[in-house]
């Protein structure tokens, strides 16, 4: 239970006769009302529907921002990464004639 005081502050009551956990739960439950400033409110259901809702908390926008940055630093580096083996495979298959025949036997079978 929560009690607004006269100064503006809040006193919280928690239940002694639940465990830990719960408690933990009760408080946090508890600030959630606090937080969104409920006891202005009339709508109870709307409250309570609120305070059992587990919204992420809002990331900063250059969170966001850097972890765009990285990926394209990531797709960048692959991009390079899939060239050099494109160029690779090319090399051997333009330069080796086992590659050839290898190829040869998986298209035509044992048959030359």
């Amino acid at each position: 239970m929560v009690v607004p005081n006269e100064d503006g502050s809040y006193t919280i009551f928690i239940n002694a006769g639940l465990n830990r956990e719960s408690q933990l739960k009760a408080y946090e439950h508890a600030m959630k009302h606090i937080e969104n400033d409920d006891f202005q409110k009339t709508d109870v259901q709307e409250i309570e529907y609120i305070a059992h809702t587990s919204l992420p908390k809002p990331e900063p926008a250059q969170v966001y921002l850097d972890r765009i940055k990285r990926l394209q630093r990531d797709r960048q580096k692959i991009k390079r990464q899939m060239e050099q083996d494109k160029k690779r495979v090319e090399f051997i298959m333009d330069n080796c004639d086992l590659f050839k025949l290898a190829e040869h036997r998986y298209l035509y079978g044992e048959d030359l």
